[in-house]
């Protein structure tokens, strides 16, 4: 961010990476680009679009409906992660990056025979705009989660909306 002269600059530029067709989901190494928006405040709803936008463009149920190689379970983990609404958007860090689910319900088996409860209320399909989510029925305020608050949750229910929360 430094380097590229600061926040606004930074975001202008992955934007128009994004928009310019240079984005590559199947170049491994800027797989994590669209979750960057979400490092900066009144920034995250440029992941949530993006995220969307790349699943429907890219992840179809065609023969060829994933990009590039799978490289065991690469391109079909970040789907899979990015339908559930999180993302480990950065390696060795125990931090998932939220975004809108796919998908109005999934629950995750953990140990001991708890579950983790991701739920999604939106009013039509096309509602992709987090407007509020609380985690264990309390609110969240951050896009970024510890594993440990996650796992910790019980229930992580998004609220979405058709337009970007301001």
């Amino acid at each position: 961010v430094k380097l590229m002269g600061g926040k606004r600059k930074f975001v202008d530029k992955l934007q128009m990476v994004m928009d310019s067709a240079l984005y590559d989901p199947a170049n491994e190494p800027d797989i994590a680009y669209p979750y960057l928006f979400s490092r900066f405040g009144g920034e995250e709803w440029r992941t949530q679009k993006e995220v969307s936008r790349l699943l429907g463009k890219y992840f179809t149920t065609k023969p060829d409906g994933i990009p590039g190689n799978d490289d065991t379970g690469t391109m079909s983990g970040w789907a899979v992660f990015s339908m559930m609404g999180m993302y480990p958007d950065c390696p060795g860090e125990p931090f998932y990056t939220l975004t809108s689910p796919v998908f109005d319900e999934v629950e995750i088996d953990l140990p001991e025979g708890r579950k983790l409860t991701v739920e999604a209320d939106r009013t039509l399909p096309s509602d992709i705009y987090i407007q509020s989510m609380t985690l264990g029925g309390k609110p969240l305020k951050k896009y970024r989660i510890s594993h440990d608050e996650l796992l910790k949750g019980g229930t992580l229910k998004f609220n979405l909306g058709p337009t970007p929360k301001k």
